[in-house]
């Protein structure tokens, strides 16, 4: 189809609960998709739902800085090959 692309994977998970148990995983695209399937859902007598946010978004402090344990201690190094 023209114009039709795949964005990548589904950014939310809505958990169905029946009597406090994981019942099914459904993945959606959007936020709005995920409220829909959890509103149609929760009509049902019994059932709850949770939705997860599977997106992953980074701070600018969230950029693979070492925590200061993982640094290299100077006698970490291994010595030159003779």
């Amino acid at each position: 189809m023209a114009g039709e692309y795949d964005v990548g994977s589904p950014t939310q998970r809505v958990n169905v609960y029946e009597a406090g148990r994981l019942v099914t995983q459904i993945m959606c695209e959007s936020s709005q998709d995920a409220a829909d399937v959890a509103a149609e859902w929760e009509q049902r007598e019994g059932f709850a739902c949770e939705i997860d946010d599977l997106a992953v978004r980074h701070a600018p402090d969230d950029v693979l800085a070492p925590e200061p344990e993982d640094i290299l201690e100077e006698d970490d190094y291994r010595d030159p090959p003779t």
